[in-house]
């Protein structure tokens, strides 16, 4: 049998398995008895988890680009590789770097300031090169292996197309354990790294990986666009008048969607958003975004058809309750 890193292509093994037969299979690839030579399976998984919300519906499943993916991914190692110098493969006797990492710091030492920026602040140009290289690499060796652990009943994928096919009981699994397995992937990872990293590199590991994924930090164009459509300029939550300092607030908490994306957005005051924090609110708001977001999608604004090329009836309402099940509290 082939192995699973030299796979071209694999069909989804079968449409309907059970969550016990799927957790079976999450323990086994985060376990040690799961061969990996480096951490990028747990890249994969985690760049799964963050884009879950964000792929097209197909027959077979949910479907994400490659491109898309490794984006993510190359993002998340730009921070773990350069910003914090954690190595992420096991030595083998010939080399102490893996693929991508060598990928990462060839890219960061071409030019002295880019070891100096976080990944979303580098030229579009050249960060878009730096993601093809990855994209390669990891479609070459990591999609093929991730299959192969999840027996061929995760996803579908062929190499020559543009990405791959989340079975739809995966994708429904993961959505309704997000956070478990989201904890579960950082902890086998933490794990993986402190046995091939120096113990002074790997304190507060966890938050590392948590803080690999990057947030955007200027949301200003969001809040012009929302008080552009929406001439009141009131408070989504309370409906007092906004001012300058109107806060731009993931309606479900970013750290559960792990993406920004204008259907999630709601203008907010201050007062409102410092009070609602990490929780979802109450399912009232449902309603009024959900009308909201039929507005928007009517619009003809390029940026706001961008974020919502991945967003369909009842998604918040979804995410509401899996944010709801995975431990977020309501605010009133």
């Amino acid at each position: 049998m082939m192995a699973g890193w030299d796979l071209k292509y694999g069909p989804i093994k079968e449409f309907y398995i059970n969550d016990d037969r799927i957790w079976s299979l999450f323990n086994y690839v985060f376990s040690d008895s799961c061969r990996k030579r480096n951490t990028y399976k747990y890249g994969l998984i985690k760049s799964l988890l963050d884009s879950l919300f964000s792929g097209k519906k197909t027959g077979m499943g949910i479907f994400y680009t490659y491109e898309e993916l490794f984006a993510r991914f190359t993002e998340n190692y730009w921070n773990l590789v350069i910003k914090y110098d954690l190595r992420q493969m096991r030595p083998d006797g010939n080399s102490r770097l893996s693929k991508i990492e060598t990928i990462l710091k060839r890219a960061a030492t071409s030019n002295d300031i880019l070891s100096t920026l976080e990944f979303s602040a580098i030229d579009k140009i050249e960060r878009n090169k730096i993601v093809q290289l990855v994209t390669a690499d990891c479609k070459k060796y990591v999609v093929g292996a991730l299959y192969a652990d999840f027996d061929g009943y995760i996803y579908a994928f062929d190499l020559n197309a543009e990405g791959l096919t989340l079975s739809y009981c995966f994708y429904d699994f993961m959505l309704k354990y997000k956070a478990e397995l989201e904890r579960l992937n950082y902890y086998s990872w933490a794990k993986f790294l402190e046995k091939v990293n120096q113990d002074n590199l790997v304190v507060r590991v966890i938050d590392k990986l948590e803080l690999a994924t990057p947030r955007r930090s200027d949301l200003s164009i969001y809040r012009e666009i929302l008080r552009k459509e929406f001439e009141d300029n009131t408070c989504f939550y309370c409906g007092r008048k906004l001012k300058d300092n109107a806060h731009v607030d993931h309606f479900i908490p970013w750290s559960f969607v792990k993406d920004d994306k204008l259907w999630n957005f709601v203008l907010s005051c201050p007062t409102c958003n410092e009070r609602k924090n990490n929780r979802v609110p109450s399912k009232e708001y449902l309603f009024q975004i959900n009308d909201r977001n039929k507005i928007l999608q009517k619009s003809h604004d390029v940026v706001i058809l961008s974020d919502f090329e991945s967003y369909t009836d009842g998604l918040l309402d979804s995410m509401w309750e899996y944010a709801k099940r995975s431990g977020i509290k309501e605010f009133r």
